[in-house]
């Protein structure tokens, strides 16, 4: 007699149950993929609502249903959604068995914050948007325990945009106060690569008991985030050219400085999941 696989089952006519079940799953995965086009957004304040616009990784949801959908319909050991939050923001998606050792999974996961800092003396208040989605495999080293390996890619649209913003009417550039005239102001602006690979370790997304389960994940993605620093046209009308250059340049090789040590992108996620 050949030995069955320890996912397979016997080759048997669909069943009602069989049907709602897939049914269910193709309903939720609908459902998650609306969301996830919509994106997930937080405020400082721990709010999360519905963020449109530029930004979204489309292409990451899609690659959610493709995953979602059709392996549903075949034979693989068990289907999972799940929520999450950490150091990407709050986050869903999806993850399959392909056999007791390996599975897959994707998420998307967002958030929007403020984060003020100083360049060259001079307050910057930022707006930094994290937009994250991405599809791993996960290696079981040990099929009967939930820890694994994950490795995977990253797509973001992670970016910050700051505007300098004067101090009692002055902004100081070379170590020189001038006042703050209306109009003048200087941009510094941070974005991650579209693609970033990912290493980590984690718990969860095994195919182990039906129902509600607990997920999380540590590793890193590495990226090197390209910057911008620009002036706007009347600071760089009444500085001059030399000068102009001179801020643009200094203010450049600060920034570069400051966003150097975040090519290392940190992650920490724990969550909850249901699979069916």
């Amino acid at each position: 007699m050949t030995d069955m696989h320890e996912c397979d089952t016997p080759q048997t006519a669909s069943s009602p149950l069989d049907n709602l079940t897939h049914n269910r799953i193709a309903v939720i995965a609908r459902s998650l993929v609306e969301t996830i086009e919509t994106g997930i957004s937080a405020s400082v304040t721990g709010s999360v609502n519905p963020a449109g616009g530029r930004g979204t990784p489309m292409g990451n949801a899609k690659a959610i249903w493709i995953l979602y959908a059709s392996l549903s319909a075949g034979n693989v050991c068990a289907q999972e959604v799940f929520l999450q939050g950490g150091t990407q923001g709050v986050g869903l998606g999806a993850a399959l068995n392909v056999n007791p050792s390996f599975g897959l999974h994707a998420d998307f996961n967002g958030l929007n914050f403020s984060h003020n800092f100083t360049i060259g003396g001079n307050l910057y208040e930022d707006e930094v948007h994290l937009r994250q989605g991405g599809v791993y495999g996960d290696f079981f080293p040990w099929s009967a325990s939930g820890f694994r390996l994950t490795g995977g890619l990253r797509l973001t649209d992670d970016h910050l945009t700051a505007v300098s913003t004067p101090s009692n009417g002055m902004y100081e550039f070379q170590g020189k106060l001038y006042p703050a005239y209306p109009g003048e102001s200087a941009t510094a602006e941070v974005r991650y690569p579209t693609a970033m690979p990912y290493l980590g370790i984690g718990y969860g997304h095994q195919s182990a008991a039906r129902g509600l389960g607990f997920i999380a994940d540590l590793g890193v993605a590495y990226g090197i985030p390209q910057v911008s620093y620009t002036l706007s046209p009347t600071l760089e009308r009444l500085a001059g050219p030399a000068m102009s250059s001179d801020i643009a340049a200094t203010g450049l090789q600060e920034l570069k400085q400051k966003v150097s040590p975040y090519r290392w992108y940190p992650t920490v996620q724990i969550g909850v999941s249901y699979r069916f």
